[in-house]
């Protein structure tokens, strides 16, 4: 190449400069990436990094908190998406039992489409018994027994019967997805099984309720 056509090259394009949020988004998405294929415990900041095409300095610019920052950010926003399939799928006009039996497909359905976000949220024991991560965990499964109790809400269980089985649907239900994940169930039968133990029992309570005395 000549001095003249040196000079006369265009200058090497600049980095389009994204937005904030964007930027943001852009590292979230790369965590969640790392995070799914090597775990929680197994990812440094310097993966996250590279996924997500930052300095490690840019990263600590949008989560100052580190790893353990992000690592809640990729949880929320996961739990979130799930939030939203189980809110569209008791919008149902239908009764209660009818609206359970939907919602218990959702959980089923969106976990056998995205097995890493279960494995992310409950099967990975970094995230469940880490003290940094506990209470993230803790509010995560409440936030998805709450979805349950106002469903159970409109049904005929007292109050404090809504709380215990709202909880207690969603152990059942999880148990059952996890068995699915490990190939041990079809996740049909399992939303079946769990919808015959978890659904029925809330379309006559009384006659299921046990005996007291």
């Amino acid at each position: 190449m000549t001095a003249a056509s040196s000079a006369d090259a265009p200058p090497p394009a600049k980095r389009a400069r994204m937005r904030p949020e964007d930027r943001r988004a852009e590292i979230v998405a790369g965590a969640r990436e790392v995070f799914a294929s090597r775990g929680y415990v197994d990812t440094g900041l310097a993966e996250v990094a590279v996924a997500a095409n930052v300095s490690k300095g840019l990263l600590y610019h949008y989560f100052p908190g580190g790893r353990a920052e992000l690592v809640v950010c990729v949880a929320e926003e996961l739990l979130e998406e799930l939030l939203r399939e189980l809110r569209h799928a008791a919008r149902v006009p239908f009764s209660p039992q009818a609206r359970l039996t939907h919602l218990l497909s959702a959980i089923f359905t969106f976990f056998d489409e995205n097995p890493d976000t279960y494995r992310l949220l409950f099967g990975d024991p970094a995230f469940s018994h880490d003290p940094a991560f506990a209470s993230t965990a803790t509010s995560i499964r409440a936030q998805i027994a709450s979805e349950l109790a106002k469903l159970l809400a409109g049904s005929s269980l007292p109050p404090d019967d809504v709380v215990a089985a709202s909880v207690g649907i969603l152990g059942f239900a999880l148990a059952n997805v996890e068995l699915c994940l490990a190939g041990r169930l079809e996740p049909e039968h399992a939303w079946k099984v769990t919808c015959l133990f978890c659904a029925a029992p809330i379309g006559s309570p009384e006659s299921t309720r046990p005996d007291e005395g």
